[in-house]
């Protein structure tokens, strides 16, 4: 079957040519996107999904008059509608499409929806658990810009290779004050002494959707939690590792540097996706 993707409000075939050379996004980064799960025709979490973008558009300074939810709500919908998606993992990409060099000569907006559709729509985590290394061999920023999802992820490229590399699931990535910061695709958590820890967001961490609804159920459930700094220290004597993002939900890590860790916190807040999901269920039935 035929799929298609949205640039600039057109649909066009997958494999037409998108781009020139000129492209902001690809010469320099200019860019933001997010990347969201489409489940049973409803887009998960996406009023935070939005506000995330609309905050790195403003933070990019382009323009987003006529750019509000309802704007790109419709253009996501071109792109579901056109495919018969009914689960799929959709990503907007928003980029300053101006001519320029370092210094653009204007902040207007380009645009590219894509989709690729997947069969199994739930949250599911591995019973055993992840493994989990660390890549020392840069360090992340800890302004601002660090917290959105830019369309420069030299670094993120350069930890998968060494996760590749080292044979593991996954690796924690450092600030630059060589402090946990997140992983290759995911915000991280720890329990230490009964207590769950994240990096605050002026560590540097992704702003995540999916570290928000987490952050939401754990406050929910009375559990002691603090956002603060997490030292590479404090994780490898955390009792519990996991990690969330939007498609893959939570999951737990079953070793850090081989050393085993519990995964009984992870099958808790399982649930909590788990009801997420029903909800969409109950709306579409």
């Amino acid at each position: 079957m035929m799929e298609f993707n949205n640039l600039d409000g057109f649909l066009t075939e997958k494999g037409d040519k998108l781009y020139d050379t000129s492209n902001r996004s690809m010469r320099y980064g200019d860019g933001i996107f997010e990347t969201i799960k489409l489940v049973n025709g409803e887009l998960m979490f996406w009023k935070d999904h939005y506000q995330r973008l609309y905050k790195g558009m403003q933070h990019l300074k382009l323009d987003t008059i006529g750019k509000e939810e309802d704007f790109w709500k419709k253009e996501v919908e071109k792109v579901i509608v056109k495919n018969y998606f009914t689960n799929a993992r959709i990503r907007i990409i928003v980029y300053r499409n101006s001519p320029g060099t370092y210094t653009p000569m204007g902040n207007r907006v380009g645009f590219l929806i894509e989709g690729t559709r997947f069969d199994k729509p739930n949250y599911t985590y591995s019973k055993q658990g992840l493994s989990l290394g660390l890549f020392e061999g840069d360090h992340k920023g800890m302004s601002p810009l660090n917290n959105l999802k830019t369309t420069s992820a030299l670094l993120f490229v350069l930890a998968g290779v060494h996760k590749k590399e080292t044979e593991v699931d996954d690796v924690v990535v450092l600030n630059a004050a060589g402090r946990v910061c997140e992983t290759v695709s995911s915000n991280i958590f720890a329990v230490v002494n009964n207590k769950v820890i994240t990096p605050k967001l002026s560590e540097g961490c992704l702003d995540g959707v999916m570290r928000k609804q987490i952050i939401k159920a754990i406050k929910q459930k009375e559990i002691d939690f603090e956002e603060g700094e997490l030292t590479l220290e404090k994780l490898r004597s955390a009792n519990e590792i996991f990690t969330t993002n939007s498609m893959a939900g939570v999951q737990g890590i079953g070793e850090f540097e081989g050393k085993s860790k519990d995964l009984s916190f992870v099958k808790e807040l399982q649930s909590y996706l788990d009801s997420a999901l029903q909800q969409v269920q109950k709306i579409k039935n």
